[in-house]
């Protein structure tokens, strides 16, 4: 007689989308392939890591090429990403603060309740701060909703593309779209040696404007040095988006 096999129970994922939420779109689960590697995981990773860099040391080599200071500073601050730094800049400032947000060419510190960003190109040197300090190594979509994770998962593309948070995240965010952030907020903005105090009324590509006591001044991107923000809300909204998991 033909045997029958006992059927076992599956339990979902949970991850992903749990048994009370409705969404509308079921995506297909993915077919895994067989290990590309005897190797343990770890090892793996270590090997592929080697090789990358090997691989980048040998493009550098062979191209001759000298890399950018807003690549070196953008490795450099994602390396102290959440430590407490200090910064030297072309106009003879130092500047202490903690790293909160790496963008594409500029980095945003948090220092005594305020805001600063600096463009990289404004750089000189920068180093950690204090003995004790840590990293804040907490990934940001740890705690995101399930329905989000899995749309991130198999719709990478179009989620990502549509949220300028995710964008900076996983390419990094370039100072004229960060500058959108901070429309209707009261900053600081060095330009040379003046400092121009007001409220950011307008953002475009190439400039922002600042409403300065009835007087709008039009400052270019290129010719700003420092934005500090008087107020410490532009970095903290960005940051509840993604603990949110909102787009």
């Amino acid at each position: 007689m033909k045997k029958n096999l006992p059927l076992k129970e599956q339990n979902p994922i949970e991850d992903f989308c749990i048994d009370n939420c409705f969404c509308q779109k079921r995506y297909p689960s993915p077919e895994f392939p067989s290990p590309t590697s005897c190797l343990p995981l770890q090892t793996l990773k270590q090997v592929r890591e080697d090789i990358r860099s090997a691989n980048q040391l040998l493009l550098d080599l062979a191209l001759d090429v000298e890399r950018t200071p807003a690549e070196i500073f953008r490795n450099a601050f994602r390396g102290l990403d959440g430590l407490m730094v200090t910064t030297s800049t072309i106009m003879g400032r130092t500047i202490d603060g903690k790293v909160h947000t790496v963008g594409f060419d500029f980095v945003v510190l948090l220092a005594d309740k305020s805001e600063i960003i600096l463009p990289y190109r404004q750089i000189i040197s920068v180093k950690p701060k204090g003995r004790f300090a840590e990293p804040n190594n907490e990934a940001p979509l740890r705690n995101i909703d399930g329905c989000l994770r899995r749309d991130i998962t198999f719709c990478f593309g179009s989620i990502v593309s549509s949220s300028p948070k995710l964008l900076h995240l996983f390419y990094r965010m370039r100072f004229n779209i960060y500058l959108l952030l901070l429309e209707n907020k009261k900053v600081d903005v060095s330009v040379d040696e003046t400092v121009i105090r007001g409220i950011v009324e307008d953002v475009d590509k190439n400039s922002i404007a600042v409403m300065t006591d009835n007087e709008l001044t039009i400052i270019s991107n290129d010719k700003i040095s420092m934005i500090q923000v008087m107020e410490d809300k532009g970095a903290s909204e960005y940051n509840s988006v993604l603990d949110t998991g909102e787009t």
